[in-house]
C-alpha cells in the first residue's frame, strides 16, 4: 500500500532531525557530507530542513557517507522507543565476531569493571580541558599522560587532517581502534585524553568505556569556544559564520554519549586548580572502587 502524503510529511521532520544530529555527531559540514554522498549541498539543505523527500537510495548514500546504518536515519530506526533504538544502533555497528563477548560482559558487569585497570580516559569536546587537566592529573597521580590523537598521528606518520582528507572517516576510525588497543595493552595505568569525536564510533566508544574509567569534562558552549579560539584551533568551524550554533549542535548531538561516562565534571564553574583538585578526587575514587 502506498504511503499517504500526510504520513510522509510526519516522517520528513524526523529524518531531517536525525540527519542533522548524525552529521553534527561526526563533525561533518553540510558541504563535506554532500561531497561524500555525491549529492548537491542545496538538496541536502532541503532534506535537513524537513522539506525534501529523500529516496531509499539517497538515505543509503547519506548513511554510507556517515558510516551508520540506514535505519538510524529513520524514525527510531523502526524501534518502539528511543533507548531501544540507541541500543539497536550500537549492536548494528558491533562486529559479529565480538557479539558473544559483548553479551558475556553485559551478563557479568563485575568482569567488565575489573578490565578497566588504572586507566583514566577524559572525554569531551575541544576546549573542555582534556589536555591541560590531563597533564596536571597525570602529574598528581604519577601516571603517564597520553593523547589518543597524537598516538593516531604517530602511527599514521602525519597530521590528523591529512588522514581524514585522504582516507576519510573509515581510515580515521581504523587508526583510532588500533591506537586504543595499543594504549590499553601497553598501559594498565595512565591518563588518556580522547578526541571529541570518539563518540561517533559506537564500537570504539563501547570498547573504551569497558576498558577504562571515564570522566566527561563538561563546559559551557561559550567556554568551549573561547578556549578553542585561545588555542588558535577553530576546527571544524573555520570560515563559518554560524560557528557557535554549530558548536551547540555538536554538543547536543554528543551529550547523550558523553553522559555514559562514569562521572561528569563541569570545568566552567571553578578555576583551573580547583578543577584539578576535584578531578583528582573523582579519579582516585574510580580507581580505588
Amino acid at each position: 500500500m502506498a504511503r499517504s502524503s500526510s504520513a510522509q510529511e510526519d516522517v520528513q521532520p524526523e529524518v531531517a532531525s536525525r540527519l542533522r544530529a548524525a552529521r553534527a555527531k561526526v563533525g561533518m559540514t553540510r558541504k563535506q557530507l554532500a561531497g561524500a554522498s555525491h549529492t548537491s549541498e542545496r538538496y541536502l539543505a532541503h532534506i535537513e530542513a524537513g522539506m525534501g523527500n529523500p529516496t531509499v537510495a539517497m538515505i543509503e548514500a547519506l548513511a554510507l557517507a556517515l558510516d551508520i546504518a540506514p535505519a538510524e536515519l529513520m524514525p527510531m530506526g523502526g524501534e518502539r522507543s528511543d533507548i531501544r533504538a540507541e541500543a539497536a544502533a550500537v549492536l548494528r555497528r558491533f562486529p559479529e565476531s565480538k557479539l558473544a563477548t559483548l553479551l558475556d560482559q553485559m551478563r557479568r558487569p563485575d568482569a567488565m569493571r575489573s578490565s578497566k585497570g588504572g586507566r583514566i580516559v577524559l572525554l569531551g569536546l575541544r576546549g573542555a580541558g582534556k589536555s591541560s587537566l590531563g597533564r596536571a592529573l597525570a602529574e598528581r597521580l604519577d601516571l603517564p599522560f597520553l593523547e589518543m590523537s597524537k598516538e593516531v598521528e604517530r602511527a599514521y606518520g602525519g597530521e590528523m587532517r591529512f588522514l581524514i582528507e585522504i582516507g576519510g572517516q573509515n581510515a580515521l576510525r581504523r587508526y583510532e581502534h588500533e591506537a586504543w588497543e595499543t594504549m590499553q595493552a601497553e598501559h594498565d595505568h595512565a591518563v588518556i585524553a580522547t578526541p571529541g569525536g570518539v563518540v561517533a564510533d559506537p564500537v570504539l566508544f563501547d570498547r573504551l568505556l569497558a576498558t577504562a574509567h571515564s570522566v566527561w569534562l563538561r563546559a559551557s558552549p561559550e567556554d568551549h569556544m573561547n578556549r578553542v579560539i585561545a588555542q588558535r584551533d577553530f576546527r571544524p568551524m573555520a570560515s563559518n559564520r554560524g560557528a557557535m550554533e554549530d558548536l551547540k549542535a555538536i554538543l547536543q548531538a554528543r551529550s547523550g554519549e558523553y553522559g555514559r561516562a562514569d562521572v561528569e565534571l563541569d570545568t566552567s564553574i571553578q578555576d583551573f586548580d580547583t578543577t584539578v583538585d576535584r578531578l583528582e578526587r573523582v579519579t582516585r575514587s574510580l580507581i580505588e572502587e
